[in-house]
């Protein structure tokens, strides 16, 4: 049997994991639909890692297929076309993405109807074929 001592051990060090993982950082938007004639698809030509905080990457595939959805004050908003994508701080969230031309500027949460910016700072630039509607 635990003792007492140990309870206490064990939950804070459970509470210590948890308080170590950072929230997404991320700014209420609003985002404005596109008509359904103007929802035109890109697909992703090459495989890119992208930070949204310290520690947490995800991956944007090769071959992934994006629908235009709307539009923010950040730029383009594409949502997967098949699939959920999500990005990750203490909790998990959907996003799509958001595109300046080609250059990914952050994520769009639908659930939190916000803006994250990509994480690192650096320019990431994305290999990307328009599809018309």
């Amino acid at each position: 049997m635990m003792s007492l001592r140990g309870g206490l051990v064990v939950a804070l060090s459970a509470l210590g994991l948890v308080a170590c993982a950072p929230e997404v950082v991320r700014r209420p938007t609003q985002m404005t639909s596109v008509a359904e004639q103007a929802k035109d698809t890109i697909e992703i030509g090459e495989t890119v890692p992208v930070s949204v905080g310290p520690g947490y990457r995800r991956v944007i595939r090769r071959g992934s297929l994006w629908t235009r959805i709307g539009r923010s004050v950040e730029g383009e908003v594409f949502k997967p076309v098949d699939g959920v994508f999500t990005v990750e701080g203490a909790q998990i969230h959907e996003a799509y993405l958001v595109l300046d031309g080609d250059r990914l500027v952050g994520f769009y949460l639908p659930v939190e109807r916000a803006f994250a910016p990509v994480g690192d700072g650096k320019e990431i630039r994305l290999s990307i074929r328009r599809r018309p509607p």
